[in-house]
């Protein structure tokens, strides 16, 4: 009796480790960053802004990787689909939408809405 009970003590932990959660604060550094998440699957540089890509287990069915995105070495965004990470700033894409509001469209029939302007810039200080 006791082996069953430790084996349901091992998974119930081995679980509740599984659904820590990450976040990731505007203006955090790429060191930051990577002590938050770990190496990213890919970072590209351009222009000032580096692109750091995660892998998030829902690749093919999200179309995407997770992403941060630094300006001058600084968090400015990031759009997470893993339900084990969390940006505590106002990311630029829209919230995901489930399967069925994909394939069917909104229940309300209006577009998503889709920010004008890029997100602001953290204050340095």
């Amino acid at each position: 009796m006791r082996a069953p009970l430790a084996v349901l003590f091992l998974s119930a932990s081995t679980l509740g480790a599984q659904k820590a959660v990450a976040t990731v604060d505007p203006g955090m550094s790429r060191d930051e960053v990577v002590k938050a998440l770990g190496e990213p699957l890919s970072s590209k540089s351009y222009d000032g802004h580096t692109y750091m890509l995660y892998r998030n287990g829902c690749e093919k069915k999200c179309g995407m990787n997770d992403l941060v995105v630094l300006d001058s070495g600084k968090v400015v965004d990031a759009v997470f689909r893993s339900a084990n990470r969390k940006y505590s700033g106002e990311s630029s894409s829209p919230k995901m939408i489930s399967a069925a509001d994909a394939k069917h469209g909104a229940s309300d029939g209006k577009p998503l809405a889709v920010p004008s302007s890029p997100p602001k810039k953290p204050s340095s200080t």
